[in-house]
C-alpha cells in the first residue's frame, strides 16, 4: 500500500513538473511574439515626418538621475558625493581632457569579496586596464554630449604614451599645469575605480561598481568639482520549492554576466556627469558662433529672389534654383584654390 502511495506521489510530481515546463515554454513563446521576434524587419511610421527638430528638451538636468524611491526599490543606497567649487561658476573650464582612470581594485575577478587570481600577471594587467577604461569610455560618452570641448581619448592616450607616462604613479608625478600645456586643455579629469566586484549567494546576486572623479584646473590646480558614486545592482529571488530554487539560482548566475556589469557602469558615470552643472554661457557662445559663421557663408551667396538668366536649348530663359546658384558661385573659388 505504501509502495502505491509513493508511486502515486511520484506521478503527481512528474505531472506537476511537466505542467511547469509547459507553462514556462508558453510564456517564452508569448514574450518572443510580444517583443516582435516573429515580426518583419520594418517599422511603420506613426508620425508625419514634419515634426520639428531642436525643441526644448524636457528634464535635461534630471533625466536618468535616481530618486529616493528608485534607490529604496532597487536596494541601492548609491553612496554618492559631489562637490563643486565657486570657481566653476565664475570661470568654468572650456576644453577638458579625460585622463586614464586609475584602478584601485586591480585586475583580479572579485567574487564574494575574494579576489580570484588570473592565470598570469600580463592577463591581470590587461583586466586591470580593461575595467578602468570601460568606465572611462562610458564617462567620455556622457561627457561628450555636454557643452564642453572634449579631447579625444585616443589623442590623450597616444600623447601620454609618447611622453613615457605609463602608470598611475607616472601620471600623478606630472603637475596638472604641465599636462594642460601639453594637451592644450583648460582642465583635466582624473578618475579612480573604487569598486568592481560581484557577489553570488544562489538566491541573491550583486554587482558593485564605484567611481571617483576629480576635475582640476590646469591654470592654478584648483579643483573645479569632484564626486564619487557606487552602484549596487541587486537581484533577489524567492524560491518555494526545489525547482524554483534551481531556476532562481540560474537566473542570479546569469545576472552576473558582462552585459549587467556594463549597465551598472553606465549608471555610475551617468549619475556623476548629470551632477555637473550646465554652463549656459558656453551654449550661448556656441549659438553666436554658429550665427556668425552662417552669416559669413551666406554673404557669398546671391539673394534668393535674384533671378539669374539662363538660356536653354530653345533660347528660353529660366531662373536657377538655389542649388544651382550655390554651385555656380562655388565654382570660381574652387578654380582659384586650384
Amino acid at each position: 500500500m505504501n509502495n502505491n502511495n509513493f508511486k502515486h506521489k511520484q506521478m503527481k510530481i512528474s505531472i506537476s513538473s511537466r505542467k511547469m515546463v509547459k507553462g514556462f515554454a508558453t510564456l517564452l513563446v508569448i514574450s518572443l511574439i510580444a517583443t516582435g521576434c516573429f515580426s518583419r524587419n520594418y517599422v511603420k511610421r506613426k508620425t508625419t515626418g514634419e515634426e520639428p527638430f531642436f525643441q526644448n528638451e524636457e528634464g535635461i538636468a534630471e533625466h536618468g538621475k535616481k530618486k529616493t524611491i528608485d534607490r529604496i526599490y532597487q536596494i541601492d543606497p548609491g553612496d554618492k558625493e559631489f562637490e563643486i567649487s565657486d570657481k566653476y561658476y565664475t570661470n568654468p573650464p572650456r576644453k577638458i581632457a579625460i585622463l586614464p582612470f586609475d584602478n584601485l581594485v586591480g585586475g583580479n575577478y572579485i567574487l564574494n569579496s575574494i579576489p580570484i587570481p588570473r592565470f598570469s600577471d600580463k592577463e591581470k594587467d590587461g583586466w586591470n586596464w580593461t575595467y578602468a577604461n570601460r568606465l572611462r569610455r562610458f564617462f567620455f560618452g556622457h561627457f561628450a554630449a555636454r557643452e564642453f570641448v572634449d579631447i579625444e581619448l585616443m589623442y590623450v592616450d597616444k600623447m601620454l604614451e609618447a611622453l613615457g607616462i605609463l602608470t598611475p604613479n607616472d601620471l600623478y608625478k606630472v603637475p596638472a599645469q604641465e599636462l594642460g600645456r601639453i594637451l592644450d586643455a583648460d582642465a583635466l579629469i582624473y578618475g579612480q575605480v573604487t569598486e568592481y566586484k560581484n557577489s553570488y549567494y544562489t538566491l541573491f546576486a550583486q554587482i558593485q561598481i564605484g567611481l571617483r572623479v576629480k576635475c582640476v584646473s590646469t591654470e592654478d590646480g584648483t579643483v573645479y568639482f569632484e564626486g564619487e558614486h557606487i552602484r549596487h545592482d541587486n537581484d533577489i529571488r524567492v524560491a518555494t520549492n526545489p525547482l524554483d530554487f534551481i531556476i532562481a539560482s540560474f537566473q542570479n548566475y546569469m545576472s552576473l554576466r558582462d552585459v549587467y556589469a556594463a549597465r551598472a557602469s553606465e549608471e555610475v558615470v551617468r549619475e556623476l556627469v548629470i551632477r555637473i552643472p550646465i554652463v549656459k554661457s558656453f551654449i550661448e557662445e556656441e549659438d553666436q558662433r554658429i550665427k556668425d559663421r552662417i552669416n559669413t557663408k551666406l554673404s557669398y551667396l546671391p539673394t534668393l529672389n535674384t533671378a539669374t538668366p539662363d538660356k536653354d536649348k530653345g533660347d528660353n530663359t529660366s531662373s536657377l534654383s538655389v542649388q544651382d546658384k550655390t554651385e555656380t558661385v562655388a565654382e570660381p573659388s574652387v578654380k582659384e584654390d586650384g
